[in-house]
This record gives structure tokens, C-alpha cells and sequence, in this order.
């Protein structure tokens, strides 16, 4: 071997070397934070599912109606029917029903023909001329293009889809003996009109008043029932009042007198009398109309009337005739009169049965959702409440 050469070295590595370095290593791997693969939640697909249907569900019945000429009034009262949900439900459940003969039910198929067209997905605007042409068939005070009262409208319209389903049978007269008591007679009276006037319209909309007479010269009392299918209740002079101030002065006792005195059954003759309202029966659907409009419809009242709008907030207990502690009412709809008597406009604001929102129907242009804090105002005409 030269001596410039080194000789060669070799290494020897020991068990004990060994493990130093494996612990080394180990030491070096976990002193750098580990990565973990990163979590993602999922919706399970059946709420995603459920969700893209009820997002689906809430754009239904979105749909304007076109102003074919002074028929805001139409379009408003129509909007609020739509929104009444067991209605609604019967008349998207009529396929394939053919018109008849008779002018009432000539409306009811054309009505139900325009509200299954207006809960059809991706439907917008539809235009109501032939619900138009039919009604005004019947009721020839609309054949033209007026401006019209949004209220008669609604009980003319009503009458008419009652007159088309209507299976009662007339002909029995109503017989009640004095000496049963009041809510007997009712009860019977109920009967002999449920007879006679037996349809859908009827079971949703129509309620019982009770009427009480008495003479304040012998004292006799008198009780009458009587079917009602909305309450036009007057408003008081104030400027900003609550619904119950007016409802107060639809049961309040007035005097009739004068040219106003009927006949006592037990004086057998005219007499000063006093008479008051109460509700005996309230129905599912209670109709409040607001008398904004005089007699003679030379002027309107812009009063402000405060009136319940959560679910549940009108409780219409202390206006019946048997003191119910609870009969609770849900706002659903309205119908809104702005401007004067020489000039206006109605609107429709309605709570959406499936997303619970409101939005306003002006004719064709339907309204994002509205604030329920802007409900109240002094255009409220007719209040549409849903019995909890």
C-alpha cells in the first residue's frame, strides 16, 4: 500500500445505533403538526330535497292578475280568495269540470279554472277576462268599466259560487216554539238554514248573529238569528282607533224610535225598543268590512284602525252571544282602498299559506316580501282573519 493512500473505513452500526436514530427520526416527524384531511359537512339529500321543495312551494300563487280596465276591485278580492286555503285547496282540485248551464256555476268554473292557473309553477301574470265576462253575465251592474266597491263585489261573488254548489233543498218552512231557550232556537235555526243553503262557501264563510230586541215599555224580549257572511262594522270618530273600538260599536245597543219603532209582540203595537247584536256562531273564515264609505258615497273616512296581525292576536270571545273566553283569529289577507271617493285604487296584501310571508298584489306587480310592522294603515278596507 502506498503511503499516500488511506486505508479504507468502514462503518459498524450497533442495535443501540440503531435505535437512536429511529428515535431521532420519530422526534422529527412529530415536532411538524400533523395534517388531517379536511371535514366538510353535507346535507343528508332528503333535507336538501325537502328544502328545493318548499322553496318550490312558497313561489306558488305568486301570480299578478292584469287590470283589464277599472277592475283593481276584482283583482284585490281575488288575491284574498286565492289566499284563503281551503278554498283554494277545492278549487285546484277540480280538473275537468265542465260549465254548466246556470250563470252561477259558469263563474265558479272560470273562477276555478283562473286559480289553478295562478298556483301553476313559473306562472306570473294571468288575466282574468273571461272570469270577468262571466261574472258581469250574471250581475250586469259590472258589464262595464266602472270603478266598483271592492265589498259588494265580494258578496255578489261569493253568493255566486255558494248559488253554484249549493245541494240544499227549499221549500220547509221554519217553525220555533218561544219557550226553548235561546240557544235552542238557534241551534234550530242554524239547522233550517244549513238545510236550505248547504255548499263549501257556506261552511267556510257564513256565521250566526244574534238579535235582541226589547221593548222598554213592558220589558218583552225578543231574540231572532240570522245568518251573516262578513261584518261591516263602523268606525269612530277618532282618527287612530283599534279594532275593537269598532266591533264595540257594531254590538252596541241602539235605541230605535220614531219612524225606526217596530211592533212589540206583547203591547201589540209600535213601541220604543232598544236592539244589539252579539255573534252566536263564528265562522272559519270571518270577513271584517271597514265602513270607510258613507251612504251615499260622497265621502270616505282615512281613519287609522290598529288591527291584530300575528297568528292567534284577535280574540273575538267577547263579542258572542255565550261569552267563549277564546275564539282566536289569524290575519291573512286585505284589501286596501287608497285614494277618495272621485278616485282610487285597490291593492291586496296576503300571507302566503306555505312560506307564512306577506306581499302585496297591485294588479300584475306582486311585492317581495313585506315587514308585518307596515300592514296597519289607514287603506285597510277588508280584513280576512282565519279562525286558529
Amino acid at each position: 500500500m502506498k503511503a499516500s493512500q488511506k486505508p479504507h473505513e468502514t462503518h459498524t452500526t450497533t442495535p443501540t445505533t440503531l435505535f437512536k436514530i429511529y428515535s431521532r427520526s420519530r422526534s422529527r416527524r412529530s415536532s411538524k403538526p400533523r395534517l388531517r384531511p379536511k371535514l366538510t359537512y353535507r346535507m343528508p339529500v332528503v333535507n336538501r330535497e325537502r328544502d328545493r321543495i318548499q322553496a318550490h312551494a312558497s313561489r306558488l300563487g305568486l301570480c299578478g292578475l292584469r287590470n283589464i280596465g277599472n277592475t283593481c276591485f276584482m283583482n284585490s278580492v281575488i288575491q284574498c280568495l286565492s289566499h284563503t286555503q281551503e278554498l283554494t285547496r277545492f278549487l285546484r282540485s277540480q280538473h275537468g269540470t265542465r260549465s254548466s248551464s246556470t250563470k252561477d256555476q259558469q263563474i265558479l268554473h272560470e273562477f276555478a279554472k283562473l286559480i289553478q292557473e295562478m298556483w301553476t309553477p313559473n306562472v306570473h301574470t294571468m288575466t282574468p277576462m273571461e272570469l270577468k265576462r262571466a261574472f258581469s253575465t250574471k250581475h250586469r251592474m259590472y258589464s262595464d268599466y266602472n270603478q266598483q266597491d271592492a265589498q259588494e263585489f265580494l258578496r255578489f261573488f261569493l253568493d255566486s259560487l255558494h248559488s253554484a254548489l249549493n245541494t240544499g233543498v227549499k221549500g220547509e218552512t221554519l217553525n220555533i216554539d218561544d219557550n226553548l231557550s235561546d240557544n235552542k232556537k238557534a241551534d234550530l235555526t242554524w239547522e233550517w238554514y244549513t238545510r236550505h243553503e248547504n255548499s263549501l262557501v257556506r261552511d267556510l264563510f257564513v256565521g250566526q248573529l244574534k238579535s235582541t230586541l226589547k221593548c222598554t215599555t213592558c220589558g218583552n224580549t225578543s231574540v231572532t238569528f240570522d245568518p251573516f257572511w262578513d261584518l261591516s262594522v263602523p268606525l269612530p270618530s277618532s282618527s287612530r282607533c283599534k279594532l275593537e273600538a269598532c266591533l264595540d260599536l257594531f254590538i252596541r245597543e241602539e235605541v230605535l224610535d220614531g219612524d225606526e219603532m217596530p211592533t212589540c209582540a206583547k203591547c201589540k203595537t209600535r213601541r220604543k225598543c232598544t236592539k244589539s247584536f252579539t255573534i252566536q256562531r263564528f265562522p272559519k273564515y270571518l270577513v271584517i268590512h271597514l265602513k270607510r264609505f258613507s251612504e251615499t258615497r260622497w265621502s270616505k273616512l282615512s281613519n287609522i284602525v290598529e288591527f291584530p296581525t300575528s297568528d292567534r292576536e284577535l280574540n273575538m270571545g267577547s263579542y258572542g252571544a255565550n261569552s267563549n273566553s277564546n275564539v282566536h283569529y289569524s290575519l291573512y289577507a286585505i284589501s286596501n282602498h287608497m285614494g277618495s271617493t272621485a278616485g282610487g285604487h285597490y291593492v291586496a296584501l296576503c300571507k302566503h299559506p306555505i312560506s307564512r310571508k306577506w306581499h302585496e298584489f297591485n294588479d300584475n306587480i306582486v311585492s317581495d316580501a313585506l315587514c308585518e310592522n307596515h300592514l296597519v294603515s289607514s287603506s285597510a278596507y277588508i280584513l280576512f282573519y282565519e279562525r286558529a
